[in-house]
């Protein structure tokens, strides 16, 4: 393997060169055939092992958000009762908003966007328990599902402000849960009072997680989208 030849494509290439011109260049130099083609697989393999260490990492960190979130939950649970209102509430502010701002300060100041996207997605889990902590603390009666909804407009206003498909993802998965058990809720609880409510949400519901499903798919890279 010729070293000055994977360094030489792999500067053209971060120079947005074609793979078509790096050939040109280097058959033009004298370059064998077989050399520049041992040279860009060499490239190829580099750069699978990169996405799969990424990823990886990335899978890590968001068990890590979840375990974390776990963790402050059952501190929360644990001293619940004993606890004001007015000091649950500020709880529950002081975890969600101390995980987006490390999850700024981690993208913005070090530049490390897979530890900022592990706070913010533990921002967003905090937001959604907090959703439903809130309706307990102040005895709010509604359907369950509309916290689901909420929840996941926080979350799409979130994928907007961070440009991250993890998110993006999230908010469909929420959506779907709203969507999918709505119906089943109204069946049983047809006389509930909440139900223009809850029909209002569920058609907010089914229209957002349709339009962030085709965000999703317009961002995802074209060799995964022609699978969908």
């Amino acid at each position: 393997m010729d070293q000055k030849v994977v360094e030489y494509i792999r500067s053209g290439l971060a120079q947005n060169k074609t793979k078509e011109a790096v050939y040109q260049e280097l058959l033009t130099q004298g370059v064998r055939l077989e050399v520049i083609q041992e040279s860009f697989h060499e490239l190829d393999a580099d750069a699978h092992k990169e996405d799969t260490q990424k990823n990886t990492i990335r899978i890590i960190l968001i068990i890590a958000a979840i375990l974390i979130g776990a963790g402050i939950f059952s501190f929360i649970a644990s001293n619940w009762q004993g606890m004001s209102t007015a000091a649950k509430i500020v709880t529950i502010f002081f975890f969600m908003g101390l995980s987006y701002g490390l999850g700024w300060y981690c993208k913005e100041k070090k530049q490390l966007q897979r530890t900022a996207d592990a706070f913010m997605l533990l921002g967003v889990l905090i937001y959604g328990a907090g959703i439903f902590l809130v309706g307990q603390i102040f005895h709010i009666t509604s359907n369950w599902p509309d916290a689901f909804i909420l929840w996941m407009l926080g979350v799409i206003a979130m994928a907007f402000a961070v440009e991250s498909f993890v998110f993006f993802s999230l908010a469909v998965v929420l959506g779907l849960i709203a969507v999918f058990d709505y119906p089943i809720l109204l069946f049983f609880e047809s006389r509930s009072m909440y139900l223009g409510t809850s029909t209002a949400l569920l058609v907010v519901a089914t229209v957002v997680t349709f339009v962030v499903g085709l965000v999703i798919r317009k961002r995802m890279p074209s060799e995964l989208r022609d699978l969908y």
